[in-house]
């Protein structure tokens, strides 16, 4: 199916969207590779990428995974990046749809953040990714911590969200004060 790829420019950005699902070998191929290449090595690259996924159904493994990259295209896209380009457009594409997303835009001493809780990740079970944006206009929110192994931890994410009214310097304070509105906490601890 990669043959019938002709147009160069759409191939790397199809090239481009296979990153999130990327070892660092094939990251490390594309990088180096992918402004140099003839089209016929990207058609093949292409190809054996999705012919390691799925040995039987390559063409099927990537349609699956193309309407993914459209989905995240539609729903994480800022006024700069495409979606698939974004912290959350990267996590929709490497872990799929998280089974619950906690959306809190409008509390009163916050900056608009999500809350995605997996429950299975692979191995791992129950993990949570946390994104956080300062407005809603350029809908760029950036991954500010994770309890998912590989991924960004940072303990005191709280800081971000809560920066508008809670001073982020002080280190005797690892939770923002007690405030009317403040759910963070509990929509991490217990997702709905």
């Amino acid at each position: 199916f990669a043959i019938k790829i002709t147009n160069r420019d759409s191939l790397v950005e199809y090239i481009k969207y296979i990153n999130p699902i990327s070892t660092d070998l094939e990251k490390s191929f594309t990088k180096s590779q992918i402004k140099s290449a003839d089209l016929l090595t990207l058609q093949k690259y292409f190809l054996n990428f999705w012919i390691e996924r799925n040995h039987l159904h390559p063409l099927l493994a990537w349609r699956n995974y193309k309407h993914l990259v459209d989905q995240a295209n539609h729903d994480f896209k800022t006024i700069a990046l495409k979606g698939y380009q974004t912290d959350r457009g990267r996590v929709y594409l490497q872990y799929g749809p998280p089974n619950v997303i906690t959306k809190s835009y409008y509390e009163p001493a916050a900056y608009p953040y999500e809350i995605w809780h997996y429950y299975r990740l692979g191995y791992q079970r129950n993990k949570k990714f946390v994104f956080y944006t300062h407005d809603l206009v350029t809908n760029d929110f950036q991954l500010i911590h994770s309890d998912a192994v590989g991924e960004l931890a940072n303990y005191r994410w709280q800081t971000f969200i809560y920066q508008r009214t809670w001073d982020p310097n002080n280190i005797d304070q690892t939770q923002p004060p007690d405030a009317w509105g403040n759910d963070a906490s509990d929509y991490y601890y217990h997702p709905r």
